[in-house]
């Protein structure tokens, strides 16, 4: 066991229900259980009040077949494009400053682009905290979907580059949430004129290293000053 991540076995696989060590066939196999896992969810949303608990239902029934511990808080560092996530010891309390913002200022259910504006904020933030080990994509996703549908509102996901809407949530390190609200927001419909977004059938499809293009071209963007929105 790498005594610097618990969750990780010699092999460098995260240590699952499945016993597979090689980490290249266990990301295939997590990607498969985890879109029939969504697609439950698309068929039966789980019910709640959008707080810790709601994520934390949706993180474990996603990945419940593959980690014996999908749903708990992780106690190890994480972070992506060279930037730190919450360290394990703050993360309650960056959870509750996260949830209270997205409990005292829900998403508008008459303006498109104010509810937009509003979970890519909210949804910026989550990113930063990281609150699982592994698949907190995949579960702030149907997460924030459900709130868009809560709402009045649907996400067309096969409209979504999804690498770029990847790196655009970490820029709320610049306080530019911005950049996720314009990935989304050309996909984002009534929902009585889109019925079905496709959130399953778009699970898993994002490249890392597209992402950190995008991410850099972000960062580059963003220094220059430029007010037009970035076009991936």
């Amino acid at each position: 066991m790498n005594p610097r991540d618990p969750y990780t076995d010699p092999s460098g696989a995260l240590r699952n229900r499945l016993g597979i060590t090689d980490p290249h066939i266990l990301a295939e196999h997590e990607r498969d259980l985890a879109f029939f896992r969504v697609v439950e969810l698309e068929r039966t949303p789980i019910e709640g009040r959008f707080d810790f608990a709601h994520l934390r239902a949706i993180h474990r029934h996603i990945l419940q077949d593959v980690y014996d511990w999908a749903g708990e808080l992780r106690t190890t560092d994480t972070g992506a494009f060279g930037i730190p996530h919450a360290r394990p010891q703050f993360l309650r309390e960056e959870l509750d400053r996260v949830f209270h913002q997205i409990a005292t200022r829900p998403p508008s259910t008459t303006d498109s682009d104010a509810a937009t504006d509003t979970i890519a904020a909210h949804w910026s933030e989550l990113t930063l905290v990281h609150p699982f080990r592994d698949g907190n994509s995949r579960s702030q996703r149907v997460f924030f979907d459900q709130m868009f549908r809560h709402a009045g509102w649907a996400v067309n996901w096969a409209g979504v580059d999804a690498a770029a809407a990847h790196a655009a949530r970490h820029m709320s390190l610049y306080g530019r949430p911005d950049y996720l609200a314009d990935q989304l927001r050309h996909a984002v419909y009534p929902i009585a004129e889109l019925a079905d977004g496709g959130l399953s059938a778009t699970q898993g499809i994002r490249s890392a290293h597209d992402a950190g293009e995008h991410f850099r071209a972000m960062r580059e963007h963003h220094a220059a000053g430029i007010v037009t929105p970035y076009v991936p």
